[in-house]
């Protein structure tokens, strides 16, 4: 896979190259001051430094390994248990008639592990 986007990002670069004229010049045509030519080939410093660093950066990323996380080791804890204090609690009895009757029930202390 890394090898053929390198191929394609190639072939690309090669076709981006070719399609410009070298006979497409913004500049002067020469017409500098006192006699002399001066030809002024229209700003190419920063976009040939941008082209250059975007395709450094396409190529880098391309080429790069594969990025892994680095592994975590991390002892288990020890379980962690705690008493439960008792409570009171109501349960529901059912009376005579069809009435719910409520009775205070004790409720003993519980460990409780995660």
């Amino acid at each position: 896979m890394k090898k053929l986007l390198s191929a394609l990002l190639a072939i690309v670069l090669v076709a981006a190259v070719s399609v410009v004229p070298a006979s497409a010049d913004p500049g002067w045509h020469g017409r500098g001051g006192w006699g002399e030519r001066h030809e002024f080939h229209g700003g190419g410093f920063l976009p040939g430094y941008a082209f250059g660093a975007v395709t450094g950066l396409v190529l880098g990323e391309v080429l790069a390994g594969p990025r892994y996380a680095a592994p975590v080791y991390v002892t288990p804890l020890p379980p962690a248990c705690y008493t439960q204090p008792g409570y009171w609690s109501q349960a529901p009895i059912p009376g005579p008639g069809g009435y719910t009757a409520y009775q205070n029930v004790w409720v003993p202390p519980q460990t409780v592990c995660r």
